[in-house]
């Protein structure tokens, strides 16, 4: 008996306006070969991708903004509150508070799905955080084994995913450099470094396939 598998990969959209959005450079690619490897090691897992990321994927199901990946991710743990969770979506922290419009000396504000019309001097977008989707698993119903991602600089990603893990009880958390030379699997009981991005894959693909048998 193995243990239900979400991997969930890409980047929810977030809206500026009724037509523009900000995202990030989120690719899909690490949850979609974890799919694709744990297929190989015979054990199915559910892709759940951003709107932009692998567009070819048609296996995957599809998220916009993040109050679908919310919405997503609850039903999911709804059905399957011990399942294994891969959380490798570049998630955004924050949210568009408001937007505004400079002509001259005049400023216009905009409510959530106007357009802000093309034209003026300066385009102001103003953010607030939103609570990381990681921290609220719990809350929605979730007891099965957790995998975190962090990246940021090489100097303290492996301090953060340490952080991290404690934070959350994640069973493993992913951290990645910006710069690319740093890749590990950070656990309670250690870091394991790896020497480049296709070691770190095998890597995790072991460790995850570890947990959906558990």
């Amino acid at each position: 008996m193995t243990r239900p598998l979400l991997i969930v990969g890409g980047a929810p959209r977030v809206a500026v306006d009724a037509v523009r959005f900000l995202s990030v450079k989120a690719s899909g690619d690490t949850a979609v070969a974890l799919a694709e490897g744990l297929k190989r090691a015979g054990l199915g897992a559910e892709l759940l991708l951003g709107i932009l990321a692998r567009p070819g994927v048609a296996a995957a199901r599809r998220y916009d903004g993040r109050d679908d990946l919310e919405a997503a991710l609850r039903t999911w743990l709804g059905q399957h509150p011990n399942g294994v969770v891969v959380l490798s979506a570049a998630i955004n922290d924050y949210q568009v508070a408001g937007v505004e419009r400079r002509v001259g000396d005049a400023v216009t504000g905009f409510a959530p799905g106007e357009k802000v019309p093309s034209g003026g001097n300066e385009v102001i977008i103003r953010l607030r955080p939103a609570g990381k989707v990681i921290d609220q698993l719990a809350a929605w119903g979730h007891r099965g084994p957790l995998v975190g991602f962090k990246y940021e600089d090489a100097a303290t990603v492996v301090a953060s995913a340490q952080a991290l893990q404690r934070r959350c009880g994640a069973s493993l958390v992913v951290a990645n450099s910006l710069c690319g030379t740093l890749q590990a699997l950070v656990q309670a009981n250690g870091v394991e470094q790896f020497a480049d991005r296709k070691s770190l894959l095998a890597g995790l693909l072991a460790q995850v396939a570890g947990l959906a048998r558990a």
